[in-house]
């Protein structure tokens, strides 16, 4: 079993394309080494095969390189022709997403709110701080966390312990210290088999690396979201996605 393949969040997106719950407008930031298994693996499902000829599989892009704005505008045409396989749908795959230039990313924007019925987009990246948006509000927006990590602890536990790291982190405290406390909770979820924590931790190491907020209010952010699990990351911080 790859490593992938063991991954509870990417368990759970098979599960829901399996079951037919497909999203006309995914995104996936992940390691760059599961994007080829990742849109292979959906393609398998959506289209019902992985075959670079069949007209149904549209990729933009390398696994090395975004595509540029013709290669999006090909796809927009491309996507908008009737599908031609048994599963009568169209697999549009758009690689290095967060890395588009800003005139390619926004000639997809009218494609990912409004796709043909019978058109299903995946956007890869690994940073999903770069990707625009606007083309994440409209996409299924999914983290996958590698569990190939150094070093892990767990995050406080009781208000106690998390009045004595809030106090820790004092005048002079650098984001970077904040970001390596995020990353270590995060490891240390992945590892005791908590993916569903580890994903919600990494997430806001995502949003303390922009550096949009300063340390004691990225810290209140964190103690507010991970002591209140029942508080959505993304109404929160949605403003600096």
């Amino acid at each position: 079993m790859s490593d992938l393949a063991s991954n509870v969040t990417w368990q759970g997106i098979l599960r829901e394309t399996q079951a037919g719950d497909i999203p006309h407008c995914r995104a996936i930031a992940s390691p760059l080494k599961w994007h080829e298994e990742i849109y292979t693996t959906l393609a398998k499902i959506i289209i019902g095969e992985f075959n670079t000829s069949n007209p149904d599989l549209l990729i933009a892009g390398t696994l090395e390189k975004a595509p540029n704005i013709d290669e999006c505008r090909q796809l927009i045409e491309d996507i908008a022709l009737k599908p031609l396989g048994k599963t009568q749908r169209r697999f549009g795959v758009i690689n290095r997403a967060d890395k588009l230039l800003l005139p390619a990313a926004n000639s997809l924007l009218k494609l990912a709110e409004e796709p043909p019925e019978y058109a299903s987009l995946l956007f890869l990246m690994e940073d999903g701080r770069l990707f625009l948006p606007t083309l994440r509000s409209r996409s299924r927006f999914s983290v996958l966390i590698s569990e190939e990590k150094s070093e892990s602890y767990g995050m406080p536990a009781k208000i106690s312990e998390w009045i004595d790291w809030l106090a820790g982190k004092k005048k002079g405290t650098q984001a970077e210290e904040v970001i390596q406390d995020l990353e270590a909770w995060a490891n240390f979820a992945v590892n005791n088999g908590d993916f569903v924590r580890a994903e919600r931790v990494y997430r806001l190491k995502l949003i303390a690396e922009k550096k949009n907020l300063s340390v004691p209010m990225l810290c209140d952010m964190i103690l507010l979201t991970l002591r209140e699990e029942n508080i959505d990351i993304d109404d929160i911080f949605n403003d600096f996605w």
